[in-house]
């Protein structure tokens, strides 16, 4: 070992390879990354119950069960024989008690808890004391050693006079140099010498380990930190450097100490780490480097920058030490939770380019894996023309969350100071001027004093107007305009019916005058309607007296929005949909294809466990698509994405997988592409959105009593109570005639006729009715029940028809 070693006792998890034949140990083990462990071939015989231990044919594609044991932790694993090195007694130049091989590698079939991780390999020499320990993993069944011998081949080791004596279960294991703190080789087999007094046994040493898997594209997974550091770019670079004059009087031993206290590691107490060793744990550990340039720091300013423009230039991961990055994680960790909440969205407005990946910004119990995912971008401005660096992409983003804090979160500011104060110090020790960090900081308290308007909006309600023989489909219009202070109506609100034409004359303009000057983000046109209409084509319709086509859809983000569904499920419901918005930019989206919408119970379980997922994205058949989009919707899902046309496998929704750019906006330019390349886009898309701080007016998109005493929908039918006329004849379909005076009932034969005709509703001198407000009110109206049936009762050979 060098002048820099492990501190204290190494973790040392032990493992059991157990017999298939009764569960107990049959030998031991050692773990190796990626889920791998290594022992002897005739330990993984004895655990199939093969009985020649040293038969060297391969055993096949065979499993064992193996137990791994540390302090606080058990857990069992299938382990699949990956690589098999049989034993090979034939093999020139070996004594009557030894062999050749006897490796095997083994593959766990699932990850093992982060605490359980593999040791630290190191060459096996004369005079180690080494330790074995059981396989059974009982703290006190271990023997200790001394290497007698050791030509990396085979290393023989005695036991003491006073230690237990190396037996069966301890082949396979790992010998233990408790001075190092490392593994040094493998329990292999004992020396049973009749009428000796030694306690002699051998092992595989670590150099040997290393030849047999190298022979099998293996070496990997016995390296040790630092193997190939010679091999780094930029491994000359820092000799070189750390070969020059030390920073302190007292050489690179105090920056060495520094260095290894932060790392955890020990050091020797005299002398002073070479400069190849200094290199190689600068290059081996992630954090070493950023440690050594706090180190410095503070004598040798110049040397420091030297540090920082060599990591920049060889790209090394990691920007802060390991004191700087736990003090991170604690502040994150520690913010309040609302103050949390606002974390994905401060990222994201720090860092408008960068991909962040939505798990991360979940935060996921800790905001490590957030840090560790920032700290390796690059800066985001223009080095300084003064010699200074670009802020760090991660200081920003820290700067932005700081920003957010507020003094109505519960710590009275001490967050937002704390965070800027490590940014301060972060930011002295790159050495980014204090200009670059102030203008940044500025940025941060700009976006958090406007914070993130929503962009303006058009609300429209349509109802549709029956049409009269082969008439134009007509409907009537409410219009509201939202600007920020709440929506307000627009003109008299008179209630002609309208052409889809003149709905979209009317739409376009309204929308026109709402867009801000200056202001790159588009008024949304809001469509309110109930749930007979979600898939009402207003992104479709256009002004046909423009020389333009004027497309509302391909012009403007067009989204649907419908209150009556969402009302459904109470306030439970209502405060899931509150939830799932806030968490709209870090839960993952939702799949529903025809296996989860399978039933209606199926469909439930799922959006009950994602209960906070905001977005749904539906890639159901035709069948069964309304079904699953109008449960979303009544399960309080705020954004549901599907694609209304006939074609199977829902193409648009293929073109919707950045999560990083305004939803809305980003299915406007799916509609726009369209228009040109119908055949490469021939989706037809529809966004249900609907943002909690948003509501439409009261009111709006509700069905009314007078729309009829029954409204049955493909899976939800709500009943309305409502009195027969007296003369109404269930056997007798005749008797209502339509005539230019309106609708009026003519009784059949031998009923009584009516003394006044029916008023149309259609006729436009009758709507809206005489002294209410439109629509009515929805007094007398139930509670929406949610009926699903199951859909494998739906006739295949009629899928108009399909029903849950």
């Amino acid at each position: 070992m060098g002048w820099f070693r492990p501190r204290g006792p190494a973790a040392r998890p032990a493992v059991s390879v157990l017999a298939e034949a009764d569960g107990e140990p049959a030998g031991s083990g050692v773990l190796l990354p990626g889920q791998h462990l290594l022992t002897c071939a005739h330990v993984v015989n004895s655990a199939l119950g093969r009985s020649d231990l040293l038969a060297p044919d391969h055993p096949g594609p065979v499993a064992v069960r193996v137990r791994i044991i540390a302090p606080g932790v058990t857990v069992e694993r299938e382990a699949e024989l990956r690589a098999w090195i049989p034993p090979r007694v034939e093999d020139a130049g070996l004594g009557g008690y030894e062999w050749n091989g006897d490796l095997a590698v083994l593959r766990l079939a699932e990850a093992l808890p982060p605490s359980l991780r593999p040791p630290v390999w190191h060459p096996m020499a004369k005079a180690q004391r080494v330790r074995a320990w059981h396989g059974s993993g009982e703290p006190g069944v271990f023997a200790d050693a001394e290497v007698t011998s050791c030509d990396g081949r085979f290393g023989y080791f005695d036991g003491h006079d006073r230690s237990l004596d190396v037996g069966q279960s301890y082949s396979g294991g790992p010998l233990w140099s408790d001075d190092e703190s490392v593994v040094v080789g493998l329990v292999t087999a004992k020396l049973d010498v009749h009428g000796g007094l030694v306690r002699r046994a051998w092992g595989i040493p670590w150099q040997r380990v290393r030849r047999e898997l190298d022979g099998e594209g293996l070496a990997h997974l016995a390296a040790r930190p630092g193997d190939g550091a010679p091999d780094h770019p930029a491994y000359p670079d820092l000799v070189a450097l750390l070969d020059g004059p030390p920073p302190t009087c007292d050489g690179w031993a105090r920056c060495g100490r520094a260095v290894a206290r932060q790392l955890g590691l020990g050091h020797r107490d005299d002398g002073s780490p070479s400069a190849e060793e200094f290199a190689r744990l600068l290059l081996t550990h992630e954090r070493a480097l950023p440690a050594l340039v706090a180190a410095v720091r503070a004598t040798s300013g110049e040397l420091a920058e030297e540090l920082l423009a060599l990591a920049r230039s060889h790209r090394l991961p990691r920007l802060l030490s390991p004191q700087e990055y736990e003090r991170l994680v604690r502040l994150l960790d520690a913010l309040p939770a609302p103050a949390a909440a606002r974390i994905p969205a401060a990222v994201r407005a720090a860092l408008p380019l960068a991909a962040v990946p939505a798990e991360l910004l979940s935060g996921g119990g800790s905001w490590a894996p957030l840090v560790e995912h920032l700290e390796a971008l690059h800066g985001d401005s223009a080095a300084d023309p003064y010699g200074g660096v670009a802020v760090p992409r991660l200081l920003r983003a820290v700067e932005y969350v700081a920003a957010s804090c507020r003094p109505a979160d519960g710590d009275g500011g001490d967050s937002s100071a704390a965070l800027r104060e490590w940014c301060d110090r972060v930011a002295a020790r790159l050495g980014v001027p204090g200009t670059a960090l102030r203008d940044r900081r500025k940025d941060a308290a700009e976006w958090a004093k406007q914070g993130r308007p929503a962009p303006p909006r058009v609300l429209v309600e349509l109802r549709a107007v029956p049409s009269r023989g082969d008439g134009p489909e007509r409907y009537r219009m409410r219009l509201w305009c939202d600007d920020g202070t709440g929506p307000q109506p627009v003109s008299e609100q008179d209630q002609r019916p309208r052409t889809p034409g003149e709905v979209a004359r009317e739409i376009l303009a309204v929308v026109g005058p709402l867009r801000r000057a200056g202001g790159s983000v588009l008024p949304v046109v809001e469509l309110v309607v109930d749930r007979d209409s979600l898939e009402l084509p207003l992104d479709d319709w256009e002004d046909p007296d423009q020389p333009l086509p004027r497309v509302l859809g391909a012009e403007y983000p067009v989204v649907v929005n419908c209150p009556e569904l969402r009302e459904i499920g109470g306030d439970g419901i209502l405060s899931d949909w509150r939830e799932r918005w806030r968490r709209l930019d870090s839960e993952e989206p939702l799949y529903i294809d025809d296996e989860a919408a399978e039933s209606t119970r199926a469909l439930y379980g799922l959006l009950m466990e994602r209960r906070f997922a905001g977005r749904a994205d539906i890639v159901a058949s035709r069948q069964r698509r309304s079904a699953a989009v109008q449960t979303c919707l009544a399960a309080g899902v705020p954004v549901v994405l599907w694609d209304r046309g006939d074609k199977p496998g829902s193409p648009a929704l293929g073109h919707f997988t950045d999560r990083h750019g305004h939803l809305p906006e980003q299915v406007r330019i799916y509609r726009a592409m369209a228009l040109r390349r119908p055949l490469t886009c021939p989706g037809r898309p529809v966004l249900a959105w609907a943002d909690p701080d948003l509501l439409p007016p009261e009111g709006a998109g509700r069905p009314v009593p007078e729309e009829g005493p029954e409204r049955p929908v493909e899976h939800v039918s709500v009943a309305v109570p409502c009195e027969r006329p007296a003369a109404y004849d269930e056997t007798s379909d005749d008797w209502l005639e339509r005539s230019p005076a309106g609708l009026r009932m003519s009784p059949p034969a031998g009923a009584e006729p009516l003394d006044e005709p029916v008023p149309d509703p259609l006729t436009e001198a009758d709507w809206p009715p005489p002294d209410t407000d439109w629509p009515p009110p929805n007094a007398g109206r139930p509670l929406p029940v949610l009926e699903l049936a199951d859909p494998t009762d739906s006739d295949p050979e009629d899928p108009e028809d399909f029903a849950w």
